[in-house]
């Protein structure tokens, strides 16, 4: 990735192949089941959850309404288009300046730092790449993408999440840094732009025994909020937020919430009210992205009424990190 995160983290701050086709299912649907009873969802609390929730990326869902079918599918085009704008991208981080490179940016743009930290850049002015230090300290030259590694997470109609290969090079040509990173693109004015940045390479001396735990906490964490969320508790809900925390819907609009008085705060009188919501339950909860304090889970979520009836499922990517003890 073309930055250093601990550079950053203290400021307010197509040659195309066949590219895989992650939909975005926000399909509604109506199934007969029985829902799980209060004491069953009780049971996925943990009574020692460390990681907190800091970024929900919802594919399909607009708190607490939601998106049809034909809004949140995956879109082909949309994938063409992320890959123009991080080319875009990398171009205009080449020039070393940061007036062309906010071009290629959406605003408020967010990086989710190696460490957890979020830092959010509400408009173009707080943004600065750090070009002099990666200069002088580094001996940066230049950066370039992998896009034969590029790979489509999620997509729809106006959001993208991606990850590829980067490199930096000093002058003489050496490649001195290799990673991989996590980036969501989003539409927004019709125009096609880089919103969110994260590391997404898993370090390579990492212990099989210590992946296996890191991932079973942040399940735990995400688990932790669900509980709170059908036992209808609004505090406890956001109790399990890191904050700042970043909900991001498939328009690609960004809410930050600065502060736990910020939320999200889930309106559950208004759910029951407007969708008839009893509980909901994950359907399906994957890690794709883990290091010692950041796991990006995929999962998939599913809403209930009392009778039984599955009226949503939703997929979505959240960023569980840890930090400090939380």
């Amino acid at each position: 990735m073309p930055y250093s995160f601990s550079r950053i983290t203290n400021r307010r701050q197509v040659h195309i192949s066949t590219p895989p086709v992650a939909a975005l299912r926000a399909k509604p649907r109506t199934t007969r089941a029985r829902p799980p009873r209060d004491n069953e969802r009780a049971s996925q609390m943990t009574q020692d959850v460390r990681p907190r929730i800091l970024v929900m990326v919802v594919a399909g869902l607009v708190w607490p309404t939601a998106l049809t079918w034909a809004q949140a599918s995956g879109n082909a085009t949309s994938e063409i288009a992320a890959r123009d704008a991080l080319q875009r991208f990398i171009t205009e981080w080449n020039t070393g300046d940061d007036a062309r490179l906010r071009t290629a940016m959406h605003f408020p743009f967010v990086t989710v730092a190696g460490d957890g930290t979020l830092v959010v850049n509400q408009t173009a002015d707080d943004f600065s790449a750090g070009f002099e230090p990666l200069r002088d300290t580094e001996g940066w030259s230049r950066s370039e993408f992998d896009f034969d590694s590029f790979t489509v997470v999620k997509s729809s109609p106006n959001k993208v999440h991606a990850k590829i290969n980067f490199a930096r090079y000093r002058e003489d040509g050496t490649a001195y840094l290799r990673s991989r990173v996590f980036y969501i693109v989003t539409r927004r004015d019709n125009r096609w732009a880089i919103q969110l940045r994260t590391r997404a390479a898993s370090p390579t001396a990492f212990e099989p025994d210590a992946r296996i735990a890191i991932v079973r906490r942040a399940r735990d964490a995400v688990r932790a909020f669900f509980t709170a969320f059908n036992l209808g508790n609004v505090d406890g809900t956001v109790a399990t937020l890191h904050h700042p925390h970043l909900f991001v819907t498939t328009p690609g609009d960004f809410v930050v919430a600065s502060t736990v008085t910020d939320g999200p705060r889930p309106n559950f009188d208004q759910m029951r009210a407007t969708e008839r919501w009893h509980v909901s339950t994950i359907d399906a909860i994957e890690p794709s992205v883990v290091t010692p304090d950041k796991v990006h889970m995929e999962l998939t979520f599913s809403r209930w009424r009392l009778d039984g009836a599955r009226y949503w499922t939703v997929p979505a990517t959240w960023i569980v990190t840890r930090v400090g003890d939380h």
